[in-house]
């Protein structure tokens, strides 16, 4: 493979002036390049393979000054003639700066929850867990008049951990028709054609900076204002899944087809029992925040015999800058041509691969909702 850059500079340089009339006539001269910039890295000449991805894009336009300033006998004093604004100079923020780049450790842990959420194999709704789960329900849900606090925490988790669970498995039930006749689709796909390829969300997350009253201009005026960074990104991956020789799909028949199906998607299979095992497992749940072992169990799901390559994860990133004029402490005299678009725009596709075969630990920053869940045992535990 041949790696390959491209890159395109759409910005044009704007000058404007800046002058004083007061002892003498002087003139400075400011420039500053605003407009558009984009780049692209990849790799070519291997179609058959998952080949990274960079591309980057760029936005920068800023305010010009203009206006003049008199004295009180009405001499004129200083003037701006499309002036750039005394921060013109700052540049995009890169996403990355806020989210960092996967290491080879994120990648391979990445690889395993898609080949979990996107593998043909895995059910639906897990039947035979669903059942298991019903036997507690009635204790846990039961809240005993032992003090609002241990009443809450307890109502919380049997919120998190029978309620809502109960409700999503109810749901799915609902439209376990349409998750057969789904599944049929991708059996079908395989039979036929061999590979199959999915996709999957990874997740989303945004960081706001909040506001920062700063001086964006100091040069013959005090201009403020409020800056504020907005960070977000959106994540998904996908996978490709392919046939092997000896699968149960090879020679199977639509009614074949359908009854593999319905048993798959209920989770009635002998992976499907690994599944429900390490589900009931007391504290498994604290487990799965700290490490990927729920995922490699449904990843490695194989009931009906398929392989898997060309995994990828895929991020789309941004951060905006934007200035909320303050006139408190700002001369009003100038005036604004045009106001700011400041942007750093990231797609990136980085090809992986489940490369560590045992669990993988981790340390992550716990959810407000995990935050609740340890809060709520701290509570019954005292």
């Amino acid at each position: 493979m041949t790696a390959r850059l491209r890159q395109r500079d759409l910005r044009v340089s704007v000058c404007g002036s800046y002058k004083t009339y007061v002892g003498g006539t002087s003139n400075v001269i400011r420039c500053v390049d605003v407009g558009d910039q984009d780049s692209v890295q990849d790799e070519v000449g291997d179609r058959t393979q998952a080949n990274p991805l960079s591309i980057y894009h760029i936005t920068k336009q800023v305010p010009f000054l203009n206006g003049k300033r008199y004295s009180a006998g009405g001499v004129l004093e200083r003037e701006f003639i499309g002036f750039p604004i005394g921060n013109a100079s700052t540049n995009p923020v890169d996403p990355r700066a806020t989210w960092g780049t996967p290491s080879v450790a994120n990648l391979s842990s990445l690889a395993w929850e898609i080949l979990s959420k996107t593998n043909p194999s895995r059910p639906d709704v897990n039947v035979p867990a669903a059942l298991a789960e019903l036997r507690d329900l009635p204790r846990t849900v039961k809240v005993y008049g032992d003090g609002l606090i241990r009443a809450v925490a307890r109502g919380n988790l049997s919120y998190r951990f029978a309620i809502k669970p109960m409700l999503s498995d109810v749901r799915k039930l609902a439209r376990f028709g349409l998750s057969v006749n789904k599944r049929m689709r991708w059996f079908k796909k395989l039979r036929d054609e061999k590979a199959m390829r999915t996709r999957c969300n990874l997740g989303q997350n945004i960081n706001d900076s909040g506001l920062l009253r700063m001086l964006i201009h100091s040069q013959g005026a005090a201009i403020y204002a409020h800056r504020r960074n907005v960070s977000h990104y959106n994540m998904w991956g996908t996978a490709e899944w392919k046939l092997l020789p000896d699968s149960v799909l090879a020679d199977a028949d639509d009614g074949e087809l359908e009854k593999l199906a319905r048993r798959t998607a209920a989770g009635i299979t002998s992976y499907g029992a690994l599944e429900t095992a390490w589900e009931l497992t007391p504290w498994s749940w604290l487990v799965d925040w700290f490490s990927n072992v729920g995922d490699m169990v449904a990843a490695l799901n194989n009931t009906v015999g398929l392989t898997w390559g060309r995994i990828c994860v895929m991020r789309q990133s941004e951060t905006r800058t934007t200035y909320d004029y303050d006139p408190t402490g700002s001369d009003t005299w100038p005036t604004f041509s045009g106001w700011y678009n400041v942007r750093f725009q990231r797609k990136e596709r980085w090809p992986t691969y489940p490369i560590v075969p045992v669990p993988l630990p981790s340390l992550p920053a716990l959810t407000s909702g995990q935050l609740s869940i340890l809060l709520s045992l701290a509570a019954l535990r005292r």
